[in-house]
């Protein structure tokens, strides 16, 4: 059990605007008519008015992880101040807290009180990515955990607009090295292609010599044609021979924002899938939260998780 709730923790290591898409949208998607062609500017925009904003955040959260070996299901509180501290307690059985983490943009600790195996562990996000072989973000976790959008950088980045049924597609506009992989163009994929290579071939092998991680790396974002919450992110990873999809459903609308109560994490590799998936049960914002923290003096400290 320790191990699987130290994996949910290194995973989450994974306001709501009045401006809706034109009436004429709103009038499509209530007949069921196609929606209407719109560039990823406009689409980001509309998005970027949706974000989940919040000083701090606390919810109550019912979350399994799914691997090859076993599954496991438990609760946890979490709380977070934007960009500083993410704060968890987690308690798998009768509310007897048995893990409390603590993560900020540079460091990880927790301290476990599973019985016969009570320690603590003090270490940085840099270590978690070299143990996990998956780079890991305190913006990541902050983003999964609040339904936001990953690894968007307006200024860098292009991408592709598409249209699939009633959602907004946005794809990256990727190298020419990952051109020469897929053999495909990045206007010839669609929102539901599933990528794949053949990692024997020679080609692969040499681009691979040649290429740095981002030159392999598709990005595709869905987006609701109503009103435009991100509800869906797959990364093709080539790179690594990796893919995440992160879905995002079953919106809570409230009167100063909105956010998915239900969201899955999928990890799928040459190693096999892992799912990590929770619902939030409660939310509130904007209460000042403590985030305490205390290392009991008779544990034992690991250096590694």
């Amino acid at each position: 059990m320790l191990n699987n709730l130290k994996i949910f923790v290194f995973l989450l290591l994974a306001s709501f605007s009045t401006l809706l898409p034109s009436c004429s949208n709103e009038k499509r998607v209530a007949e069921g008519k196609p929606l209407k062609n719109r560039t990823a500017n406009a689409v980001l925009t509309r998005y970027n008015k949706n974000l989940f904003e919040f000083d701090y955040v606390g919810m109550r959260i019912s979350a399994e992880v799914k691997n090859a070996d076993d599954n496991q299901s438990f609760k946890a509180n979490v709380r977070m101040r934007k960009d500083s501290i993410i704060w968890i307690s987690i308690t798998p059985l009768m509310g007897v807290e048995m893990i409390r983490a603590v993560i900020t943009p540079d460091s990880v600790k927790y301290v476990s009180k599973v019985p016969n195996n009570k320690h603590y562990f003090l270490g940085t996000l840099h270590q978690l990515t070299d143990i996990t072989k998956n780079e890991i973000t305190f913006e990541m976790l902050q983003a999964v955990l609040v339904g936001n959008a990953i690894d968007i950088n307006e200024e860098e980045d292009k991408f592709t607009s598409r249209i699939d049924g009633k959602e907004y597609v946005l794809i990256s506009k990727y190298k020419r090295k990952m051109k020469k992989v897929l053999g495909v163009n990045d206007r010839d994929v669609q929102p539901s292609d599933s990528l794949s290579i053949d990692a024997s071939d020679r080609q692969y092998r040499r681009i691979l010599r040649r290429s740095d991680e981002d030159d392999l790396l598709l990005k595709r974002y869905w987006f609701d044609g109503y009103d435009y919450h991100l509800v869906r992110t797959v990364f093709d990873d080539l790179y690594y021979q990796r893919s995440v999809t992160i879905n995002h459903s079953d919106f809570e609308v409230t009167e100063t924002l909105t956010y998915p109560k239900q969201t899955s994490v999928s990890f799928t590799s040459e190693k096999g899938t892992a799912q990590f998936s929770f619902e939030i049960t409660r939310l509130k914002i904007d209460k000042d939260y403590e985030f305490p923290f205390e290392i009991p003096e008779d544990y034992e400290r690991r250096l590694i998780p």
